[in-house]
This record gives structure tokens, sequence and C-alpha cells, in this order.
């Protein structure tokens, strides 16, 4: 159940294109046959045209925000940098940002959020602790004995006799009374780990449990998957390590995301299915896309805002 990490909704490609042109022709570097090509761009369709518009018109107001008055749009760190690529994602709002380049506006508003590369313990009701994993959001839910995770990677540990204590995504909800177990949310895809006790999951009105050393994947369709897991290796991020064996490339670069600014996206969907072995350090996640790089024989182009493009 790979999600696939690729740029291939045409309108996000289309602004990062449109970007990239309005960078190189406002570099003071850009030559006539530079205009031309940008010219032959625009015209291939009303697409191309339009998106350079709204890079054009967003890459304005930036700067008539910014000038003489300081870096205004840095308050609410929506666009880093002021960079034009970040100016880009900032006309579609912060609802549901392309590329999450910045936390959404549910993200905004969640009881706890954490940064990238920051993890975060606490105690939602005596007898449960959630460890928040890096660029992970959460809200409190039932006075603290549920919490809804909104986005990231959130491991609960549960003890509670006299009750139960519930992990609510957007298409699925965990409860338990006694449990130690790991649920991500990303892309549109949970994974529930179960490392001691037992989890009942519901989706779709559909009820399955899953004991210690089981994963359940639930897709956005709602289509799931139960496989067999090693426990500690599920969980390994609380102690700064990524374990991979087999995975699939795009499930790498889905968890890399989870430490570093910015978003590496992969070019070509087939490269995502690509396995990847190797044991990895979350606050050295640079060296691990070098290492990724170098073992895959990968290209890498940096883009404004801290986005990578693998392939």
């Amino acid at each position: 159940m790979t999600q696939d990490m690729t740029i291939e909704d045409g309108k996000d490609r289309l602004l990062i294109e449109a970007a990239e042109w309005l960078i190189q022709i406002s570099s003071g570097e850009a030559t006539r046959d530079d205009a031309e090509e940008l010219a032959r761009w625009r015209a291939q369709s009303t697409d191309h045209d339009d998106a350079f518009r709204k890079v054009a018109s967003i890459h304005t107001l930036t700067r008539a925000m910014t000038d003489d008055k300081g870096p205004v749009l840095d308050r609410r760190a929506v666009l880093t940098g002021g960079s034009v690529l970040a100016a880009v994602v900032g006309a579609f709002g912060i609802v549901r940002p392309p590329l999450s380049l910045w936390p959404s506006l549910a993200e905004l508003m969640a009881d706890h959020r954490t940064a990238a590369g920051e993890r975060y313990a606490f105690k939602p009701v005596a007898g449960v602790e959630v460890e928040m994993n890096s660029r992970t959001s959460l809200s409190l839910a039932d006075a603290g004995r549920g919490i809804t995770l909104i986005s990231g990677e959130a491991f609960v540990s549960a003890h509670l006799p006299d009750g139960l204590f519930s992990v609510e995504t957007a298409a699925s909800k965990m409860t338990t009374r006694s449990a130690a177990f790991n649920v991500r949310s990303l892309s549109g895809i949970v994974t529930v780990a179960c490392t001691r006790g037992s989890v009942d999951c519901q989706v779709s009105g559909a009820r399955e449990q899953i004991s210690a050393g089981e994963q359940l994947a639930i897709a956005a369709d709602g289509d799931r998957s139960r496989t067999r897991i090693d426990p500690g290796k599920m969980a390994a991020w609380r102690q700064g390590l990524l374990i991979f064996e087999g995975t699939p490339l795009a499930d790498v670069v889905e968890q890399i995301n989870l430490y570093r600014p910015g978003r590496i996206m992969l070019t070509d969907a087939a490269l995502g299915r690509r396995p990847v072995n190797g044991v990895f350090h979350t606050n050295r996640i640079e060296n691990t896309v070098a290492q990724i790089q170098q073992a895959l024989g990968l290209q890498i182009r940096h883009l404004p805002g801290g986005v990578l493009l693998m392939g």
C-alpha cells in the first residue's frame, strides 16, 4: 500500500516550473533567448499561462508586503525567506497546502505541534503517555481520553483499567484499554502498529483488532492490509533511528519528509517502488538523503523552499 510521492498533479508541476521561470527571468542574468523560451512555455496552454500569471502576481504582492516593512509574511512562517516558490504555494491558502510545504489550517489549530527535528511527550490523562514524532500535529479529545492525529506520527502507551483511550484520524479510529502502539498518518495513509496488548481499529464501519507484532495499513479509500512486524523496528524513531528493509522508496521519502523542512518529491512514480535497505539517524537526515541518492544512483535537483526533486 505504497503512496507515490511524485509530482504528478499538473497544477503543482506547472506552478513549480513557473516559479523557476520567474526566478530565472528576474535574476538579472536572463537573455533574449530566455525570454523567447519563456514565451513559448507560456503559449503551450492556458494552464501554463495562468500558472505564470499567478506566480508573477503573488511575487509582486510578496515584494509589496515586505518592502520597507520587514519580513511581514515571516510572522506565521507561512512563507520561508520570501522565496518565490513559497510565495507561489501561498496562492493556494493554508487549508490544504500543495506539497505540504507549510502547516495546514488544521495543523495550525492543533493543541500540540512539533517542528522538523523536534519530539514531544505528554500525559493527557493518568495512565496514558503520548510521544509525538517530528512534524506532527494532534488535538485532545474526550477530556483527554483521546487524541485526534491530524498528521505525522505518535506512539501511545496506555493502561486504563476503568476506561478506553482512543486515537482518531480522518478515516479511522483506534481504541484500547491497555496497549502500546504507533500511529502514522501521512498523505492519506494511516498505519497502526501494535507493540504490546491489543488495539481495536474501526474503518468505514468495519472493525479489526490487531495484537502485538501486527500492523494495519489503511488507505484513503478504506482499503486495509494486515502484516506482521518487528515491534522494535517500527518505533525505532523514538531512539532517533529509521530502519528500512526492502521498503519502497516512496514510503521512505514520506518518512524522511517528517524530519526536514521543505519537501522531497520523486519525479517518477516507478522510482517510488524501488526497495531501500539501511539504518539511518534522524538527527542527520541530510546524510540519509545523500546515502540513498548514492545507493540508488539518483539525481537530486534543489529548488527554493527546501524542495528537492529526486529522480
